[in-house]
C-alpha cells in the first residue's frame, strides 16, 4: 500500500529528531488506514504506536467471572493487534499497545506520556446520533494538546 498525503510532515522530536505517532486502532478499515498513514508520516526513523483500548470489565461480576472477562478482552485485543502485521508500515518502528480504559482518554494519556508529536485516529462517520453521544475521534480532537489527524470513513488511498 503506497500512501501519500498533502498534509505537512509531523513535527520532529527534539531529542531524537524522529516522530512518534500514537494511533487509535480498533481493527476497522479506517483504523487500518490510520496506521498506514501514521507509518508513512513517521518515516523510516519514526515510531508508530497503534493503541487498542479494551473496555474495563465491570467490577460487579465478581471472581471468577471478572477474571474471565478481563482475560477474554485481553485475548481479543491481542488478536486484533496481530492484524497490524498485515498493514504496510514501511520501515517505521511499530510498537502496538493494549490498554484497558476509555478510548479517548487513553489515547490522550499515552500520547502525553510517550511524548507523541501527533495522534492519528479513524472516523467511521456513524452519523448524527453518534456525534451527539460522542465519538472517540471527536473527543480526541476536542481535548488534544497536540495535532490530531483524522482518517475519514471510506478512505482507501490518499494521493498527492
Amino acid at each position: 500500500m503506497s500512501i501519500t498525503t498533502h498534509a505537512k510532515e509531523p513535527p520532529r522530536s527534539q531529542t531524537t529528531g524522529a516522530p512518534l505517532i500514537v494511533v487509535g486502532f480498533d481493527g476497522s478499515d479506517e483504523s487500518r488506514m490510520a496506521v498506514a498513514i501514521a507509518a508513512q508520516r513517521a518515516g523510516p526513523e519514526g515510531t508508530v504506536v497503534p493503541l487498542h483500548v479494551t473496555p474495563r470489565a465491570p467490577g460487579w461480576l465478581g471472581t471468577p467471572y471478572y477474571d474471565r472477562e478481563v482475560e477474554d478482552g485481553h485475548q481479543a485485543g491481542q488478536a486484533l493487534l496481530a492484524a497490524i502485521d498485515a498493514i504496510d508500515t514501511g520501515s517505521a518502528t511499530v510498537e502496538p499497545e493494549l490498554i484497558e480504559g476509555d478510548p479517548a482518554e487513553t489515547l490522550l494519556r499515552v500520547a502525553r506520556i510517550r511524548g507523541a508529536q501527533e495522534i492519528v485516529v479513524g472516523s467511521r462517520g456513524l452519523g448524527r446520533f453518534r456525534a451527539l453521544v460522542g465519538s472517540v475521534s471527536h473527543a480526541v480532537l476536542q481535548q488534544a494538546d497536540r495535532p490530531v489527524l483524522i482518517v475519514p470513513r471510506g478512505a482507501v488511498d490518499v494521493e498527492h
